[in-house]
């Protein structure tokens, strides 16, 4: 969410107009201030259309995990369901059904254990953001609870400061959850040979106010994922020696929706001992529109009741543990429709050609130009379908990763340069997300862009041997060329090079040469 402030507008000039259509209605609506008079239904919304015009394209957004595209028949059903408000299930008791259908399904997926009390325990959220703040107030009411006993006291006397431990690649979301909700953070650093987290500091951080490990499966740095299973046995072992049982939060945001269709051998979820909560996306890899988010827990007794709140203004008693209230139904809908739509060989086969287009989109970069590229993601092994690259530092190029991405804007690809995190942020790296909608035709039209914008940054830094390179490397069985005339442009970008080079070399020649002449026929001043 960003922030806004309120602006005092004096001069009155902070004004927008309708089309020239509609301009008899109301040629000077302020900007900051609701109008006094009403506008007609097209021109309001032309005013707004004009405007969302010079929005990004959601498609070429390549730095979001985020669905941008559903069919029609979900986004039918999403339309219809937009007036119904989640949370009053007395109402809306089908809707309601939904979600728990959602949550069941989930549970099942992340091999949760059988529940005697009835069905999976769990709910929807905004997004990935309110669950991780939901699976943390978990654990630390659980720690705090734990330490009432063993101290004697009631668990609203305790004044201890518990706290949770991850790598510095976590979401910004967990940060939040700490400092809102006053938590010790103890974050694991990154270093350049590893980005996620270090299991020996992760043990060694470990006391008896530590109310919990959050790991990730599939960080938004690298894609990689944490290895969750032996961080679970290095639990179980630190159990059995000290007597330390602490619970691990899986933040699935993306790769929970990943991982158990494409790599399926994993062990990552309630299979292992010490993960309490998952949370994951719905509107990432779940495949429904923004926002939707998912927690589940292991079972009933790890999330405590106290956090669950009971009211009857909406009629019946609605037991409830949001960070909001009232909420559309419509995502859930569109969730459920998409589970039952595509089922698992549905998913497993969007998931699968995700990877695929990951895969080959790092093995085209890399052979784009020998050494120029520098893939940071893991595309090898079990990770997200995404590619984060950097520019080879041994290559000594005058220009950066900003400076690629501020060129790729210009073809209307949004792909974002960023630092990493502690330890390792002189590290700047570029990433690219696979999403359904990024298609290999799509992929290798991206790929002629990036090498369009190195030959013209090349170019203009005078980097002969990188162009040449990317010349050499034209018939790439990678880079499948989109049209003749992309072809051409890059050829006379690097045509123009040489005759920019040359012209310069002709001008360097010529200058020499002029004072060797000057210097054999020195010159003669006539006084008339």
């Amino acid at each position: 969410m960003s922030l806004s402030y309120h602006v005092l507008d004096k001069s009155g000039k902070a004004t927008i107009s309708c089309l020239s259509r509609y301009i008899e209605e109301n040629d000077d609506i302020p900007k900051l201030k609701m109008p006094q008079q009403a506008l007609s239904e097209k021109a309001a919304s032309s005013i707004i259309r004009s405007e969302l015009r010079l929005d990004g394209n959601p498609d070429l957004n390549l730095a979001s995990f985020v669905t941008t595209e559903i069919d029609d028949e979900c986004h039918n059903l999403m339309v219809e369901n937009l007036n119904k408000n989640l949370v009053d299930t007395s109402q809306y008791a089908h809707s309601s059904e939904l979600q728990d259908r959602c949550i069941n399904i989930l549970a099942n997926l992340f091999h949760a254990p059988p529940n005697d009390q009835g069905g999976a325990v769990g709910t929807a959220t905004v997004g990935s953001s309110e669950a991780i703040m939901l699976g943390g107030l978990a654990l630390k009411w659980r720690w705090r609870t734990k330490q009432a006993e063993k101290q004697g006291k009631k668990p609203e006397e305790v004044t201890t400061r518990c706290n949770l431990i991850f790598s510095a690649a976590v979401h910004v979301s967990v940060l939040k959850l700490c400092r809102y909700f006053d938590i010790d953070a103890r974050i694991i650093p990154l270093e350049h040979d590893c980005y996620t987290l270090n299991i020996d500091q992760v043990i060694a951080q470990c006391d008896e106010n530590t109310c919990g490990v959050l790991a990730i499966l599939g960080t938004t740095l690298t894609g990689e994922f944490e290895d969750i299973k032996r961080l679970n046995i290095a639990l179980l072992k630190l159990k059995n020696e000290n007597g330390l049982d602490i619970p691990i939060h899986v933040d699935g945001a993306s790769g929970a929706m990943v991982a158990p269709f494409v790599f399926p051998e994993i062990e990552w979820d309630f299979r292992l001992e010490h993960v309490r909560s998952i949370n994951t996306s719905g509107h990432k890899y779940g495949l429904v529109l923004p926002g939707l988010g998912w927690i589940v827990w292991r079972r009933k007794e790890d999330l405590p009741e106290d956090l669950i709140f009971h009211v009857n203004y909406l009629g019946v008693d609605e037991p409830t543990f949001n960070l909001n209230f009232s909420r559309s139904a419509a995502n859930v809908i569109g969730q459920y429709y998409q589970f039952l739509r595509l089922g698992v060989e549905g998913y497993r086969k969007i998931m699968e050609l995700a990877v695929d287009n990951a895969k080959y989109l790092a093995d085209s970069l890399i052979s784009m130009s020998e050494g120029l590229f520098i893939i940071r993601s893991q595309n090898d092994k079990p990770s997200l379908p995404m590619v984060a690259f950097s520019l080879n530092p041994a290559k000594n190029l005058k220009f950066k990763e900003t400076n690629i991405v501020e060129h790729l804007k210009e073809y209307g690809w949004i792909v974002p340069a960023y630092t990493m995190a502690a330890n390792a942020s002189d590290i700047t790296v570029c990433r690219i997300v696979v999403r359904e909608t990024f298609t290999r035709n799509i992929a290798s039209i991206l790929l002629e862009d990036i090498r369009l914008v190195m030959v013209r940054l090349a170019n203009e830094h005078e980097h002969q041997d990188l162009l040449d390179s990317l010349k050499a490397a034209l018939d790439d069985k990678h880079q499948h060329r989109r049209s003749k005339q992309h072809r051409d442009k890059v050829a006379i970008y690097i045509e123009s090079n040489k005759r920019v080079n040359q012209h310069h070399i002709d001008n360097k020649k010529n200058e020499k040469n002029s004072k060797e002449n000057k210097n054999r026929c020195p010159t003669v001043h006539i006084i008339c």
